[in-house]
């Protein structure tokens, strides 16, 4: 089992090393359960660049994705709190708030 908790983590903490991922993460860590079009278009991101980050942070086992209706509503998974630190979730958590403030005061 060991042997397959190394590759897993490696992926995480690859698809951390990336600013845009990072915004993203931070905006779900401060608010509950946003839909994908609801990120991207808060973060300024196109829809393709939001995809291939989101794919990555899926891949990486970090966000995962459910449906509501027709939308695709994310969340961080457990993942994300074995490798980040309280403060470090915390910090993100602060900096996402510039984003889901900006997305819902319009």
């Amino acid at each position: 089992m060991v042997g397959r908790e190394i590759p897993l983590r490696a992926r995480a903490f690859a698809a951390l090393g990336s600013e845009e991922r990072l915004l993203i993460l931070s905006y779900l860590l401060a608010q509950d359960g946003p839909h994908c079009g609801q990120i991207a278009h808060a973060l300024g991101m196109s829809t393709s660049a939001f995809s291939y980050h989101l794919r990555i942070l899926e891949e990486a086992g970090l966000v995962e994705r459910t449906r509501d209706g027709r939308l695709h509503c994310l969340s961080v998974t457990p993942l994300l709190a074995e490798l980040l630190r309280p403060e470090v979730r915390q910090h993100l958590a602060e900096e996402g708030t510039r984003w889901t403030s900006t997305s819902s005061a319009k």
